[in-house]
């Protein structure tokens, strides 16, 4: 007799495998991702994906594995592959190729990658396999596993026959990295991360710039260059999703942020008065302050005892509660 596949189990385990994986690499960051974003992203992105399926009547078993496992062998990505003329290299389907990034450790995941020999493979046909086979093992039936790895394999490029659950990855991941709150907690990382290596390589201290020149710098930031970033994505992203109900909730996320940045702009006034009682701002230049590979889950536990155990809320503690929510995909 078949023995049924207990899923929350195998859920469970291969989340655990995934969390595990992401570790096994000293790099702290690689082309736009520091080593503790990838599972968070994923986390993440498996809660809307959910909540978009839940609007479409998507099958939410293949929901739950393809999001886990979508960026499976996204670690083993290191830069971007360059040619002799200095474009970049891309596969048959018009996808950036990266040079293969060997981890420091192994574990059960990377031993299947290297048994199936895809190195320098876009990680979603990677994923996809690898995926497939970790199912496998898990007695996952054949229907679901061969749904999953479609799933996995279009959430980078979905093709007209794409099924509505991989629509659902497809746009969680695109709304996740790119629209609202989250995304906005990377673009902080991705710009610091920048200005670091720019002050590294001229030999100055960027936390020091940073203590002079706090408030010049959070007015240009987050009054002109986070505003515009966040407008331009109703043209760049918004239009680029593949259902009314992924588009619905990207324009919510960029008007949310609006309102936010609004709130910030007037706090923006008296920046330490701000920081220091409880403003918004206190929550934005924490994160900036705070760049040794923090994890965003993490941060907003830690956050939360510091800003949201009392009785009236502060505006640190709403905008806490913005990011939770959004990070929870009920958003």
């Amino acid at each position: 007799m078949k023995v049924l596949t207990d899923h929350d189990r195998a859920l469970a385990e291969l989340d655990a495998l995934v969390r595990e994986t992401y570790q096994l690499w000293d790099e702290e960051w690689v082309g736009f991702s520091w080593r503790n974003y990838t599972y968070d992203h994923m986390a993440r992105v498996r809660a809307l994906a959910r909540t978009l399926g839940a609007v479409e009547s998507a099958h939410d078993l293949v929901i739950r594995y393809g999001a886990t496992l979508h960026d499976c062998t996204k670690s083993f990505d290191g830069e971007i592959l360059m040619s002799a003329d200095g474009k970049r290299v891309v596969d048959e389907n018009g996808l950036w190729l990266n040079d293969y990034l060997p981890p420091k450790r192994a574990n059960k995941l990377t031993r299947v990658y290297d048994e199936l020999d895809l190195h320098r493979t876009v990680h979603s046909k990677s994923g996809a396999l690898v995926a497939n086979h970790l199912l496998a093992e898990h007695g996952v039936e054949d229907a679901v596993r061969d749904h999953v790895q479609e799933v996995i394999h279009t959430h980078l490029m979905p093709g007209p026959d794409s099924s509505v659950e991989g629509k659902c990855l497809y746009d969680a991941d695109t709304i996740d990295a790119n629209i609202g709150l989250p995304a906005f907690y990377r673009n902080i990382r991705i710009s610091m991360h920048r200005q670091e290596d720019q002050y590294a390589q001229k030999g100055d201290d960027l936390d020091a710039w940073l203590r002079d020149n706090r408030d010049e710098f959070l007015r240009g930031y987050l009054r002109e260059r986070v505003r515009t970033w966040n407008e331009g994505k109703r043209n760049d992203f918004i239009p680029k999703l593949t259902m009314q109900s992924s588009r619905d909730v990207a324009a919510a996320r960029v008007d949310r942020l609006n309102v936010i940045l609004d709130d910030m702009s007037r706090e923006l006034d008296d920046p330490g008065a701000a920081i220091g009682n409880g403003g918004a701002l206190a929550i934005v230049w924490d994160f900036i302050e705070r760049r040794r590979n923090p994890s965003l889950t993490e941060e907003l536990a830690r956050l939360e005892l510091l800003h949201c155990t009392g009785g009236e809320k502060s505006a640190a503690a709403r905008f806490i509660g913005d990011v939770r929510t959004e990070v929870a995909g009920n958003r």
